[in-house]
């Protein structure tokens, strides 16, 4: 009686190992499959990760180059900051062109932070820088040196005038504006020089002082230029 039992199971068992075999390989490719794309939501995931990081880095370097470029009172741009800019400049005008370099220092400074206070001088140099960017166009470079020391650069002009006039223009505006905030005010005398392709930052920068040091005489916003 066995023999026929077995024959029958075997018979039976051999009947369904083929549509069980078939079912643990559909498993195993259903579970490998979303494995993978587990792995693939993963990885891609990672990857969206990894740029927004590369991003906020780029971000926060470019916010500390802008940093380190400005000067913290007046956001303008810093000595070291102008001073790579104007050599780019001249390194890139053409032949025929001609910008002016003017050198700018404030008159009677000193006796506004003895009178008054270092902070009321901090106001008195954030208006005048207010009023330097108030009076260039895009195209030119304001910068705060240091102290009541300012430089601006007016591209594509030689003309002194045009120079002469932009000092009087934010002398003018000083006075009017620190008379409507009910502040101090100070004149700003300027030494100035014609810059061309080739020059070299340190040589404008001496002649231009020079320049300043005779303007400095009157001590009441005086203008002069060398050449």
């Amino acid at each position: 009686m066995l023999v026929p039992v077995l024959s029958m199971l075997t018979s039976t068992l051999g009947y369904w190992l083929v549509p069980l075999l078939l079912l643990e390989l559909l498993l195993i490719y259903v579970f490998s499959r979303n494995s993978r794309e587990m792995k693939n939501r993963e990885l891609k995931s990672a990857y969206i990760e990894l740029g927004q990081t590369q991003k906020r880095l780029e971000l926060a370097l470019n916010a500390a180059q802008k940093a380190a470029a400005i000067d913290d009172l007046t956001g303008l741009m810093n000595f070291k900051s102008f001073r790579s800019q104007m050599e780019s400049c001249l390194e890139q005008m053409e032949d025929e062109e001609r910008g002016i370099l003017i050198m700018i220092d404030g008159d009677h400074f000193k006796h506004i932070n003895d009178r008054y206070g270092h902070s009321m001088g901090d106001e008195v140099i954030k208006l005048t820088a207010q009023m330097i960017i108030g009076r260039i166009r895009t195209v030119d470079l304001a910068s705060r040196l240091h102290g009541d020391e300012f430089a601006i650069f007016v591209s594509n002009t030689a003309d002194y005038t045009v120079a002469r006039g932009i000092i009087g223009d934010i002398n003018h505006s000083i006075a009017k504006e620190a008379k409507r905030r009910n502040m101090p005010s100070i004149t700003i005398s300027a030494g100035a020089v014609v810059a061309k392709r080739g020059d070299s930052y340190a040589a404008l920068a001496k002649a231009a002082d020079t320049a300043l040091y005779s303007a400095k005489e009157t001590h009441n916003g005086g203008f002069a230029y060398n050449g």
